[in-house]
């Protein structure tokens, strides 16, 4: 196993400012990548896969730069932006609607963590139901130990509304700030730990357009650009520590 680093809160907010995201690679599971938006020019992919299911068998084919959806065009336009050197791969694992299956999300899950991504960009939820607990928490306990980082946006209706995966305890879970601030903030009492501005005035959606967005789906992506850029001068600090760290460089809400 690689040796873990362990670094104080003051370390991380100089990494914070200084790092770009450098040698650290983020993999997107969401609607896609489109590629050849203006936006989005200076970005090449590592991958773009499309998780798919057909004939009952899930299968990762590869994609051709296509966003079906906006979102997830929007998340690596954000990411690119705010960690400009961090690696970017695509895993397309929700439809024109932005449905899914927990099995789609787990085989998406599956190749990013094979091809060796630090982060696990998700910002998507499914309504918390018994039936797909298990799903949820054997790919996420594998992700932890492999030490693998997991961001996930939690639900637009409120930081205590129980979602996949944002209300498991290894994910770093991000809501959005309702009054658009800029810093990171930790919530006490709640499963989704953080928020952060969810407002993006100008995000890259599908068609090569550009469109005012809010909520939690974009607040995440701020807080893996952050991770990456931690990360990008201290790597290989394990997740557990690095939510620890997360927490001790946020406000409070009061602040």
């Amino acid at each position: 196993m690689a040796q873990e680093t362990w670094i104080n809160p003051d370390q991380a907010r100089s990494a914070l400012q200084d790092g770009t995201g450098e040698g650290i690679r983020i993999a997107i599971l969401d609607s896609g990548v489109e590629t050849g938006h203006p936006a989005l020019a200076s970005l090449t992919l590592s991958d773009d896969l499309v998780i798919q299911s057909r004939g009952g068998k899930i299968e990762a084919v590869d994609g051709c730069g296509e966003d079906v959806f906006g979102h997830g065009s929007a998340v690596a336009g954000i990411i690119h932006r705010l960690a400009p050197q961090a690696e970017i791969g695509s895993f397309r694992v929700l439809g024109h609607f932005k449905e899914s299956r927990a099995a789609v999300i787990r085989e998406g899950v599956r190749a990013a963590a094979l091809r060796g991504y630090d982060i696990i960009q998700c910002s998507f939820g499914a309504p918390a139901r018994a039936q797909d607990a298990a799903v949820y928490k054997g790919w996420l306990d594998a992700l932890y130990l492999r030490a693998i980082h997991v961001v996930a946006a939690g639900s637009n209706t409120g930081f205590h509304t129980a979602e996949w995966p944002a209300h498991f305890p290894t994910v770093i879970a991000v809501g959005a700030d309702p009054d658009d601030g800029d810093d990171l903030q930790s919530r006490s009492g709640s499963l989704v730990e953080f928020a952060i501005r969810g407002r993006e005035s100008s995000a890259a959606w599908i068609g090569g357009e550009n469109k005012e967005v809010f909520g939690s789906s974009f607040a995440a992506p701020r807080v893996t650009a952050m991770l990456a850029r931690i990360l990008s001068v201290f790597p290989g600090i394990h997740p557990l520590h690095a939510k620890s760290l997360l927490r001790q460089i946020a406000k409070s809400p009061t602040e």
